[in-house]
């Protein structure tokens, strides 16, 4: 942080959550309430979320990346009666920020902020009750019901004001276990990521499942590739956790071929890591590959990194213990059988209790399952089969396309570093498909090439009409980086279109 190492230990992590919990009773915050969270990746946003977690507190870890507006969306949403923020980074300043709120935010009654006096007044007061505070903490977290609301995640909102999603204890608690277990992780591991706990793939896929295994997180703030190269170099790093453009960004730096990741083991394939010079990755471990969604705190079905490269080829894995799934007729709501496509509908242990603001009867059909508005289908097996969003199915002259299939089958394609797959309106085939591409630095590929490239790997209505290529940066994305704006994307095909000549480099 701030060019300075910090290290805990999980003693440190558990005295320190400890006295979060403390200070937040002390502050009279009772249970049930939501403790909102405005911290990038530090030890401290940890002891937060635990801490808020032993007082009984709903703990809501808001994005770092939401402008004044959206931050003041989701403190409404949550119903935040306090507020932990650290007092800056990367320019902002959040805690100026939650208090410019504050006074038109009825609920919100306190605001500590790290980095400001505020914070060190917050856990005085939590140290001054002794032996008497610790007594009261661990009342409360005894009293502590698995099904008790616990956390709120926040949907990315892409196309709509972000939804808070209400889980319970159990949510992440239990995909803690079952994650460590599928990404084989244990307490030699070393994980680095950048990815914030406001995400599930943040809080359980990385950081959780790593605490669950006894293993050591390494985090960065905000993402920059030369200090995570120094940071994989220098803390021995086990297994990098990125995403693709942050990948492709470490991979790019000046400095990638000179940095020493021969701790790196868990390394997969052709990607960046396995191809470094220094890494000799291990042979049994492979990315896992599975389904999920924030709704069920993230995995609902897998297969582990110690399973056949072969067979994770095949869907997205079998169902994870304690998840339950129908494949429904979007239409009729009727359960369909074996190799039957439909929407898949979900329900089991990790399950959201709901959405803020909604009753249950708008989230949940009458069996308790979340439909999840996604189209796929179970195979003999019991392979859970995703094929994208039904919402974003293509329909081209009569049949279905998904823009998921597609883009998955573009990531084998060694030029293409994005793609994303759009359908367009067309007077005679309803829509069009369209692939939009950004090639990979000093690669390049043609239209025709990128058709043929799909042309053998899927069927032949499902091959787009038309290829546009886009610059590295043309294509819009969220605030974040993480998602494609594809209402901006779809105006810049339409325009593109309208061109009599397109370019492709």
């Amino acid at each position: 942080r701030g060019g300075e190492t910090v290290r805990w230990t999980y003693a440190d992590l558990g005295r320190e959550a400890r006295r979060v919990g403390r200070a937040l009773v002390a502050r009279g915050v009772e249970p049930g309430e939501t403790v909102a969270l405005v911290m990038a990746n530090r030890p401290e946003v940890l002891a937060a979320l635990f801490g808020a977690a032993m007082a009984g507190a709903v703990v809501a870890p808001l994005s770092t990346f939401s402008p004044t507006p959206e931050l003041d969306h989701l403190l409404r949403t949550c119903g935040a009666s306090v507020v932990l923020a650290q007092e800056r980074m990367l320019g902002r300043r959040f805690g100026d920020d939650v208090r410019a709120l504050q006074r038109d935010l009825p609920a919100l009654r306190h605001v500590a902020v790290l980095g400001e006096g505020s914070w060190d007044e917050l856990l005085a007061a939590g140290d001054a009750t002794g032996g008497d505070g610790d007594a009261a903490l661990a009342a409360r977290a005894t009293a502590i019901d698995p099904d008790d609301p616990a956390l709120v995640i926040f949907s990315s909102g892409t196309t709509s004001a972000p939804k808070g999603i209400l889980h319970g204890h159990r949510s992440p608690t239990l995909q803690f276990w079952l994650q460590a277990d599928l990404w084989g992780r244990h307490a030699g591991t070393r994980m680095y990521t950048p990815l914030p706990i406001f995400w599930t793939a943040g809080l359980n896929t990385a950081v959780g499942s790593t605490l669950a295994a006894g293993g050591c997180w390494v985090a960065q703030e905000a993402f920059d590739a030369g200090e995570a190269l120094a940071l994989l170099e220098r803390e021995r790093v086990t297994e990098p956790y990125t995403l693709p453009h942050q990948t492709a960004a470490l991979a790019e730096h000046p400095a990638w071929a000179s940095t020493d990741l021969s701790a790196v083991r868990c390394a997969y394939g052709k990607g960046a890591y396995a191809r470094h010079p220094s890494v000799s990755p291990d042979p049994g471990w492979i990315m896992p590959v599975g389904y999920g969604l924030s709704e069920t705190c993230s995995f609902v079905s897998g297969y582990a990194s110690t399973e056949s490269r072969e067979q994770v080829k095949v869907g997205a894995g079998h169902l994870l213990p304690g998840t339950r799934l129908r494949v429904v007729d979007p239409d009729t709501g009727r359960t369909l059988g074996v190799d039957e496509a439909g929407e898949l509908a979900v329900a089991g242990a990790t399950l959201m209790h709901g959405y803020l603001g909604r009753p249950a009867a708008a989230c949940f059909d009458a069996d308790g399952f979340f439909r999840t508005g996604d189209a796929g289908h179970v195979d003999r097996d019991g392979i859970v089969h995703y094929t994208g969003r039904r919402t974003e199915m293509i329909k081209t002259g009569g049949a279905n396309v998904s823009p998921a299939e597609l883009e998955g089958a573009l990531r084998a394609c060694p030029p293409v570093k994005l793609s994303r797959i759009v359908g367009v309106p067309d007077e005679r085939l309803d829509q069009v498909v369209v692939a939009c591409i950004v090639c990979r630095d000093g690669e390049s590929a043609t239209e025709a090439e990128v058709r043929a490239f799909l042309r053998e790997r899927v069927a032949a209505y499902k091959v787009p009409k038309r290829v546009l290529f886009f610059a590295d940066g043309e294509v819009p994305m969220t605030a974040s980086d993480t998602k494609v704006r594809d209402d901006a994307l779809i105006a810049l095909v339409q325009q593109r279109l309208g061109e009599p000549t397109l370019t492709t480099t």
